[in-house]
């Protein structure tokens, strides 16, 4: 028995969703991440070199990776992808179908 046009749409909604659901859990990691090893960083430097704010090139340099991170998790632009890979593919196998 093969799977309804129903069941196809909902197996691919949910790995759609799974497949977001593993990247926002990337970047809360990645953002929990930087704000505990840059408040360390921050500290010590406090604490050891108050006159040399050296901890500003790492919390710039790591700051510019964490926003292409969230541009690329939390951008609305990410569905179009979804819809445009779909739309593609049906052109695809439409042209080699004809092949």
């Amino acid at each position: 028995m093969e799977p309804t046009n129903n069941e196809l749409k909902e197996k691919n909604a949910f790995k759609k969703a799974n497949l977001k659901a593993k990247k926002l859990r990337g970047f809360y990691s990645h953002l929990r991440t930087y704000l505990i090893v840059n408040s360390i960083f921050f500290i010590l430097n406090w604490t050891t070199s108050p006159g040399d704010w050296w901890v500003l090139y790492p919390v710039i340099g790591w700051g510019f990776c964490l926003t292409i991170n969230a541009l690329d998790t939390l951008s609305p632009f990410n569905n179009l992808d979804d819809e445009w890979e779909e739309r593609k593919t049906k052109e695809l196998i439409e042209k080699y179908s004809e092949r």
